[in-house]
């Protein structure tokens, strides 16, 4: 994914240009960058909710609770984010 954004923002030579297409259709560069950056979007918030679970158990905070119940929330939140993940890789680069 990176290498793909990074072509779209600065271009093929490093130069930021928008007047050549070099992604085919651009119907098909638009929904590509938008489900990608939509689910990149998605996989920045996952990793900060796991850094604040990751913070608040080694706290101590569930412990005090008597419940990990955010714990299961992110966990379950992560692993959608990595199947729609599985999807949206299928889709893109082997179909």
């Amino acid at each position: 994914q990176a290498f793909e954004w990074t072509h779209f923002i600065f271009g093929p030579n490093g130069i930021a240009s928008l007047s050549s297409n070099p992604y085919g259709p651009p119907a098909f560069a638009a929904f590509f960058f938008f489900i990608t950056g939509f689910h990149g979007t998605h996989v920045f918030s996952g990793v900060v909710l796991n850094y604040l679970v990751y913070y608040n158990t080694v706290r101590g905070v569930y412990e005090q609770r008597g419940h990990y119940d955010m714990v299961e929330k992110v966990g379950l939140y992560w692993h959608f984010v990595d199947l729609v993940w599985v999807f949206v890789f299928t889709f893109f680069y082997l179909v």
